[in-house]
């Protein structure tokens, strides 16, 4: 009879253990940051020539966007320059393009 209401005790403590305790915990997994878009540029920012190949001679990428080139000597041009200055001469583009695809519209 001992061992009957002890299992009874235990039973209840553990119920109302289950029954008291909140719901699980949600994992706290941080939310994946969204892919940021490339955008190509098809103007070569060394001699400012629209390319109109697109299979072309070779393109790099800052932020998020990537520049091509119109032949193979540009991109060790582009590659000597300072990331500021290639930023300059990529949101330079940019400005161009966008407003070139404005005109159109």
């Amino acid at each position: 009879m001992k061992k009957l209401i002890a299992l009874c005790t235990v039973l209840s403590l553990v119920g109302s253990t289950a029954a008291l305790a909140g719901p699980p915990a949600k994992s706290k997994k941080p939310a994946k940051k969204p892919a940021t878009k490339i955008v190509d540029l098809w103007t070569c920012p060394i001699t400012g020539e629209a390319i109109k190949d697109h299979k072309g001679a070779g393109s790099a990428t800052v932020g998020n966007k990537r520049v091509h080139f119109c032949c193979g000597s540009c991109a060790p041009t582009f590659a000597k320059l300072s990331a500021k200055e290639k930023q300059a001469k990529v949101d330079e583009i940019a400005k161009k393009e966008a407003g070139a695809k404005k005109g159109k519209s």
